[in-house]
């Protein structure tokens, strides 16, 4: 009886950790998963940052593209060069056109629409310029030019190179500024002779429709809308009274009000566009050219 009354009675056996390991199945493990995870965390924030910047700098400049003057340039220059040449736009222009840059003789008078080669005119001319800095299949290594001395307008078809990028695959303002300050220039000047800074323009406002991604063929449209057409007798400016009366002792030089009329007539006026081949408006341009040097527009010099 007293085995089973024992039996009983007794105390159930529970098995119980000492303190410590029980306060270090508390707090240590935690504390080491957390360490893992912002270790974890850190790292991938740090490969998803590397990933983007080479991305974006591969968009904005390619580091496939080949250094200029290289022999992958070279190839890939007469690669586009023969794209170029199988445009459309290219080939209606070259039917009705004869080619400025080869040999003929001093005096050429042409009309209609002339090819003009621009890269071959700064050659001769000794001098940098844009075709010249920005050559190269990362800029404008291609180009086709045409002008019509006789409604005073000119086509350019230009490939923007990836080196002229300002966003990710998108060309820079500043250098799509240029391309046009560059082509209305030659069109002041004429199809030949050098450019100087009389030809730059005064003023130069350009508005941007759709970005113009690079990497690609675009078509430059300018022509004169204001131009400046001599005269062989101009009438002569009525003048006030009080000018006549107060001013009449100063010379045409010292007379402001005299001298801003005269400079305001002689300007003119390109207005230009930017267009894809598929005929994408993308960007317009209007710029403003003094008169006074050269004749503008001639046609050889």
């Amino acid at each position: 009886m007293f085995r089973i009354r024992h039996f009983l009675h007794r105390t159930p056996f529970k098995p119980s950790l000492p303190r410590k390991s029980s306060k270090h199945a508390t707090f240590e493990l935690p504390l080491e998963s957390r360490m893992r995870w912002s270790y974890l965390w850190y790292a991938s924030i740090l490969a998803l940052g590397i990933t983007t910047g080479l991305a974006a700098r591969n968009f904005a400049g390619p580091l496939g593209l080949p250094i200029p003057g290289s022999r992958e340039d070279e190839l890939i220059l007469q690669s586009l060069d023969q794209d170029v040449d199988k445009l459309e736009i290219v080939q209606s222009l070259r039917k009705q056109s004869f080619n400025l840059a080869g040999p003929r003789s001093k005096k050429v008078y042409g009309k209609g629409w002339m090819e003009v080669d621009l890269a071959q005119e700064t050659a001769q001319e000794g001098r940098g310029s844009l075709l010249e800095t920005m050559s190269g299949t990362r800029g404008l290594g291609v180009q086709r030019a045409f002008w019509n001395a006789e409604t005073r307008e000119m086509v350019a078809v230009v490939w923007i190179g990836g080196g002229m990028s300002g966003w990710p695959g998108v060309a820079h303002g500043g250098a799509i500024a240029t391309i046009f300050e560059e082509v209305m220039a030659r069109m002041v000047r004429g199809p030949r002779g050098s450019v100087e800074s009389i030809h730059r323009p005064i003023s130069l406002s350009v508005t941007y429709a759709k970005p113009t991604y690079s990497l690609d063929f675009y078509i430059l449209r300018a022509s004169f809308s204001r131009p400046n057409l001599p005269q062989t007798e101009p009438p002569p400016e009525p003048e006030a009274e009080p000018t006549k009366s107060w001013l009449s002792w100063l010379s045409p030089q010292k007379d402001l009000t005299k001298k801003a009329v005269a400079e305001q007539k002689q300007c003119s006026e390109i207005v230009g566009t930017l267009e894809s081949v598929k005929g994408d408006l993308c960007v317009r341009a209007k710029g403003t050219f003094g008169v006074n040097g050269p004749t503008i527009g001639e046609e050889v010099a």
